[in-house]
């Protein structure tokens, strides 16, 4: 006899093709959380910004909904809605850095950036979503929805889906890698519902 999981009784189920999926490129967001972030790895600082879908996007709340559902006692944010910003004394991570406080500033008439964090939480932008590869505890290549980029919100409306981030970190178009998976496996993936092998510039260019 099959053992009963522990949390059996708390979680819904899930019919296969339920599962619902993010749809890839712009989003209205709003950021839920915003701190100074250390790296247990490099010791580096960033600002680390957690988002979710706004209320006038086609797909509000979607985040939230994880989070909610997520039943362990250590439960983040997802990491997928997440983005880190380097507050590095770098010229181009400077660069970057003004490039979103501007970004905010544009979506939210009237909030001036003051450098405390604190004040971020509620504002809303475009946030840009993509497609990122990685590496299971099995070994095997899978991908996932990541927060790529930030807009300003009168962008939204140009954004398009990003490159794919490989995963020896280099980057492909998504419509070429698309088809590149779509001709692999025999059928007809779009946005996130990719779970095949990794894609590499060698291949596409055969």
């Amino acid at each position: 006899m099959i053992k009963k999981p522990t949390d059996w009784d708390k979680i819904d189920g899930i019919e296969y093709g339920d599962y619902e999926t993010l749809e890839l490129g712009g989003h209205e967001v709003i950021i839920k959380n915003a701190y100074e972030y250390t790296s247990v790895q490099t010791n580096n600082v960033s600002l680390k910004i957690e988002v979710d879908i706004a209320g006038n996007d086609r797909q509000a709340g979607f985040y939230q909904k994880q989070y909610d559902n997520n039943i362990s006692s250590d439960r983040k944010w997802p990491a997928g809605a997440c983005k880190y910003i380097s507050l590095k004394e770098e010229e181009n991570c400077i660069a970057l850095f003004k490039g979103f406080t501007t970004a905010v500033e544009n979506s939210n008439p009237g909030y001036k950036w003051n450098f405390d964090e604190k004040t971020l939480i509620g504002k809303k932008l475009c946030g840009v979503f993509g497609l990122e590869e990685y590496m299971n505890n099995e070994g095997e290549v899978k991908t996932a929805t990541k927060l790529v980029q930030f807009r300003s919100l009168d962008k939204l409306k140009d954004v398009k889906i990003p490159k794919v981030k490989l995963i020896d970190n280099s980057t492909v178009d998504y419509e070429d890698y698309m088809k590149y998976i779509n001709e692999k496996s025999g059928t007809s993936a779009t946005n996130n519902h990719v779970n095949n092998e990794s894609v590499s510039n060698d291949n596409l260019l055969d």
